[in-house]
């Protein structure tokens, strides 16, 4: 068993998922069928940026980082989409007598989850100038190199190469390197 002190940027990506699955996720799912149809869309972003916050902090990542590339690298999807996923299988506590038979509650017939890949639309989010980064297979554990090396996937220290002093998350056209006054685009190295 671990330790209960040892803090959650010093465990493996699974066991960190596994906490957030444990501890936070039935906040969501408690009253979920009652509540999931009817949340805007600003609301459902609310409930993504809950789970993508947790992730870049555990990355050690800017919080302007991509979304869909924070998704891409830790295997997972939208808080939304896991919720929407979850919401006709949360019903399986309520019991009806043999005369009810067939009959299906008015909130859950409207919901439907069409098991569409959610992994296109990830994908499809990527910046195209990501996959010039480096690959990696699995996420470290210790969270210095993790930290290093998700700031140089992420090219989240372009502000150490640009000439622009005012901040701007994402390299511009107007960008020049202080080094060799060339466009400084993403993926550029010291």
């Amino acid at each position: 068993m671990l330790a209960a002190n040892l803090p959650l940027l010093e465990l493996p990506l699974e066991t960190v998922l596994e906490q957030f699955n444990i501890f936070i996720l039935p906040i969501f799912t408690y009253g979920l069928p009652l509540y999931i149809n009817n949340c805007s869309n600003s609301t459902l972003q609310s409930i993504d940026a809950t789970f993508s916050k947790f992730l870049k902090r555990y990355l050690q990542i800017p919080s302007h980082s991509n979304n869909a590339i924070v998704h891409f690298i830790t295997s997972t999807i939208p808080l939304s989409d896991q919720l929407m996923h979850l919401a006709p299988h949360t019903t399986h506590a309520i019991s009806f007598p043999p005369d009810f038979d067939g009959y299906q509650l008015s909130f859950l017939s409207s919901h439907a989850f069409n098991g569409e890949n959610i992994v296109t639309p990830i994908i499809e989010s990527i910046p195209s100038a990501f996959w010039m980064s480096r690959n990696i297979h699995a996420i470290p554990t210790q969270k210095r190199i993790r930290r290093r090396l998700c700031r140089e996937i992420f090219d989240t220290e372009h502000y150490l190469l640009c000439m622009t002093t005012t901040f701007h998350p994402y390299p511009t056209l107007s960008c020049l390197c202080k080094y060799c006054n060339n466009h400084a685009h993403f993926f550029v190295r010291i």
